[in-house]
């Protein structure tokens, strides 16, 4: 009986150390993000957008604009290219509503030019009805048919991501998406009132007309004046001009949106070139004048080098000089010396001077 016991103590003990490890495993780990009915919608000018903060810190935003739908990760709970999370390796695995794949990301995996497993960030797909755009931390879906019925049929939107070695899973609630459509409609009607031309009065007719001749032709009929939208470029990019389409055109409405995001994405591209090209020019100046200042260093640790050199030959040079001739001196002072004579100029050499040779104070 004890050895039973102690035999169901050590498997619970097991089996709760596994369950442990596979909850605090972080490589095995799943984020969920969640933006349910408590989250409400962000309206801009013809724009929606709903967002959530993850447990890593990270926002998620999802944003229409009636032609796309864009999922953005941020740094901040600011929904903008420059609070866009950068990545390298930006994975998208499926797009769901209602547990069921779109058929719009199905199509999109199927015509990636690479693979068809997952939308992978640097992969062009077809018409770029897809958009992985990891080094803008979004991921981009131009407006189908079965995209906006499935939007508005729909309770919940799900994507399944890989920004980094966890996989994320982002929900968001969608079952109040008619408010984000009739608040849309309601600024497009606007737009179009205010964009329709005032009605030109009809001038007073005189009180005699004459009669046209049978045979006139029927003045032509002036072509319809259709009210006219105008579409902004974002914020930041100056450089691109407004398009001008007719607003009851949905069709002119979504190229213009296309011809703006184009042009958008090849200046983001390019001012990234720049800014890279800058960095590398500085780099390469910097390098440029380490190396001159490396040279310079070389040369004159050389040059100094060699007038030691130099100056240290010319000392023994002289050193040399002076003892032969010391030698020479003491030579002829000795015979000087010799004779009993002292002479001023062998004063200096006075020490090899005999015992009774004296110095004389008064040779200077």
């Amino acid at each position: 009986m004890h050895y039973s016991r102690l035999f169901m103590c050590l498997v619970i003990l097991v089996t709760s150390s596994q369950v442990i490890a596979n909850k605090h495993n972080p490589f095995k780990k799943e984020i969920v993000v969640t933006a349910g009915h408590d989250i409400a919608w962000q309206f801009g000018e013809h724009t929606a957008t709903r967002s959530v903060q993850g447990v890593d810190g990270t926002w998620y935003h999802l944003f229409y604009d009636g032609l796309r739908l864009r999922l953005r990760l941020t740094g901040s709970a600011e929904d903008s290219q420059y609070a866009a999370r950068q990545f390298e390796d930006f994975a998208v695995y499926d797009v769901k509503i209602d547990g069921k794949r779109l058929n719009a990301f199905q199509w999109c995996l199927s015509n990636q030019d690479g693979h068809h497993r997952f939308l992978q960030q640097g992969l062009s797909v077809k018409k770029a009805i897809c958009q992985n755009k990891g080094e803008q931390g979004a991921f981009v879906m131009r407006l189908t048919k079965d995209i906006l019925a499935a939007l508005n049929s729909g309770h919940v939107i799900e994507y399944e991501l890989k920004p980094v070695r966890a996989k994320v899973r982002v929900k968001f609630s969608i079952d109040d998406f008619n408010t984000v459509i009739s608040e849309l409609s309601r600024q497009n009607a606007a737009r179009r009132a205010a964009g329709s031309p005032e009605p030109v009065p009809l001038a007073v007719a005189p009180a005699a007309v004459a009669a046209a001749p049978a045979s006139a032709p029927a003045p032509e009929k002036k072509p319809e004046t259709r009210p006219k939208c105008k579409l902004d470029p974002p914020k930041g990019f100056p450089e691109i001009n407004s398009i001008e389409y007719e607003c009851d055109n949905l069709v002119n409405m979504i190229n213009a949106q296309a011809a703006i995001d184009l042009k958008v994405e090849q200046i983001y591209q390019r001012r990234n070139k720049s800014a890279v090209e800058t960095q590398e020019e500085r780099k390469r100046l910097e390098s440029a004048r380490n190396r001159k200042q490396a040279e310079a260093a070389r040369r004159a640790k050389e040059a100094l080098k060699k007038e030691q050199e130099a100056l240290a030959a010319s000392a023994e040079v002289q050193e040399e000089l002076s003892t032969d001739i010391a030698k020479k001196m003491i030579s002829v002072c000795g015979k000087k010396w010799a004779a009993g004579e002292h002479r001023c100029y062998c004063e200096k050499y006075i020490e090899f001077a005999p015992a009774k040779i004296k110095a004389n104070p008064e040779c200077k």
